[in-house]
């Protein structure tokens, strides 16, 4: 049985825990939150055996195995780095880092105390998007030339918490980072910025970004934003067809056009979108290894390579 601790008592550590909860082979151990007030409520909402009021309480504890990193962007790699120091198997929220600087940290304590750990980009885990990434690896659609990814929210600032502050917040380290997934793992290879569009808040965070970047030949469409809402949709386009990946952060459904023919699709989620990313985990420490093959270390810093290569363009 894997004990898990989760580090945060936020509205994204109750969705992991309730999934938690529906996996035969792990258990919440303990939480842990900066006031112990808190991490008590948690504890009465998704029973474990302990609650603390510091986070380093819970790395301290020998029945830990593994921490789930629920802070805001800009605690992730303090704590990550702590948790490595404690010999944690570590799943952080995405983004992992929220520069290239920050990976090359993680990367460095990693290779001195290896643990497992995995950035908890949980769309990659879900059936749907399994299925469609196993229909263009088959050549249903081709060869793929185009991917267009669009995820857009109406963020009111004066409900929001740290997503206009300047350092952690802006559209693409919150939202885009989803794109950037979903792109670099159907088309990999460098990505080239051919063109930008972008709206900043008070000059600090961007609050939309419509990016083409070049890869290899292909062309790859970023558009996030807080400002407006669209479809969240990631579009396939190959020489044969197309796939038509909807709400791809958290995907069930998906059309399939080939020949003016559209196939609709629907793979609901074992249990919920957390539930796919948990097992995984648990499916890798057991077999004692300290990378995700569907999500390592090398694409954690692709992401912040791309996110940093925007950044520098718009700031």
């Amino acid at each position: 049985m894997i004990k898990w601790g989760i580090i945060g008592a936020g509205n994204i550590a109750n969705r992991f825990a309730n999934s938690l909860e529906e996996v035969t082979d792990g258990e919440l151990y303990a939480v842990a939150n900066r006031t112990i007030e808190k991490a008590e409520t948690f504890k009465a909402n998704h029973p474990c055996e302990k609650a603390y009021g510091s986070y380093q309480a819970l790395l301290d504890d020998d029945q830990v195995d593994a921490v789930y990193i629920a802070l805001p962007h800009k605690f992730h790699l303090d704590w990550v780095l702590k948790a490595i120091q404690a010999g944690k198997a570590i799943l952080c929220e995405k983004p992992a880092t929220i520069n290239q600087a920050e990976v090359s940290k993680i990367e460095a304590a990693f290779n001195a105390k290896p643990v497992f750990f995995m950035e908890a980009m949980k769309s990659r885990f879900t059936p749907a998007y399994q299925a469609v990434k196993e229909l263009v690896a088959q050549g249903e659609i081709g060869e793929v030339h185009t991917v267009t990814t669009s995820l857009c929210r109406k963020f009111d600032e004066s409900n929001a918490s740290y997503h206009f502050e300047k350092g952690q917040g802006g559209c693409l380290l919150d939202m885009g980072v989803y794109n950037i997934a979903l792109l670099e793992d159907i088309l990999p290879g460098e990505f080239v910025l051919k063109n930008l569009d972008y709206k900043l808040h008070d000059g600090q965070v961007e609050v939309y970004v419509n990016a083409v970047f070049d890869v290899n030949g292909k062309e790859a469409v970023l558009e996030s934003g807080f400002d407006r809402l669209t479809d969240a949709k990631a579009v396939i386009s190959g020489s044969k067809g197309e796939i038509v990946l909807y709400d791809f952060h958290r995907p069930t459904k998906f059309d399939l056009i080939v020949d003016d023919k559209i196939t609709n699709n629907e793979i609901l989620n074992i249990v919920d979108d957390f539930y796919g990313e948990i097992t995984h985990v648990h499916a890798n420490l057991k077999a004692g290894r300290l990378e995700s093959n569907r999500m390592p270390m090398a694409d954690t810093k692709k992401f912040a390579a791309i996110i940093d290569q925007l950044k520098a363009e718009i700031f």
